[in-house]
């Protein structure tokens, strides 16, 4: 595994293995969850489905998701205990407006930032034209990363991001978690375990 790091971000290069990346990509693509995105406009035109969880729901979510958990052995920070899971399917024209990931926001009284935000390229196409990841600071631009296949990829939770329009033949696929590390009064008013989609016509709470 390479490693390649600077002030905002961290990139692990060939963080799996290549089976397990194939099948993390059919599991996603087949999941009866995946569905138009149920995120903010920012995401307009893109694919996903989001699972909210707490460390002390990890267990369901292996039970539910089992194609999820060596991604997320990786992936997790253990000065973390609050999570907000999706894969992101960006299509021939789409993209990813720019805001700040603040998902777990809606479920407490106040604004939640995550500490670090994880991105697992999962499909990147070999013609990918634009579909680049874009950090920026105070609204200005810090750098542009250009996805990888099997990359993970941790960069600051408070930086503003978007992703410039796509162009290609095949799909480009990742998996986000943003990473938070709430205080027990904020721990509190989340979920142990949570599903989010608009395949059905409500967010499925499995507990």
């Amino acid at each position: 595994m390479m490693i390649h790091s600077s002030k905002y971000y961290i990139k692990l290069h060939n963080a799996f293995s290549s089976d397990y990346l194939e099948y993390l990509k059919s599991q996603i693509l087949t999941c009866s969850y995946l569905a138009n995105n149920q995120l903010s406009e920012s995401f307009a035109g893109t694919r996903g489905f989001s699972v909210i969880f707490k460390a002390s729901g990890m267990s369901e979510l292996n039970l539910q998701f089992p194609f999820f958990k060596t991604y997320l052995e990786t992936a997790l920070r253990k000065t973390c205990n609050a999570f907000y899971l999706n894969p992101l399917v960006l299509e021939e024209g789409a993209c990813v407006k720019p805001h700040i990931d603040c998902s777990l926001s809606s479920y407490g009284k106040e604004m939640l930032i995550p500490k670090i935000v994880s991105v697992l390229y999962v499909q990147v196409p070999n013609d990918l034209q634009g579909g680049k990841l874009m950090l920026q600071e105070d609204d200005y631009p810090i750098c542009q990363i250009q996805p990888r296949a099997n990359t993970l990829l941790y960069f600051k939770g408070n930086l503003k991001h978007s992703v410039n329009e796509v162009n290609s033949s095949q799909t480009r696929i990742s998996l986000i978690c943003e990473q938070y590390n709430l205080s027990e009064t904020q721990l509190q008013y989340i979920p142990e375990f949570e599903i989010e989609t608009k395949a059905y016509k409500q967010s499925s709470n499995l507990l």
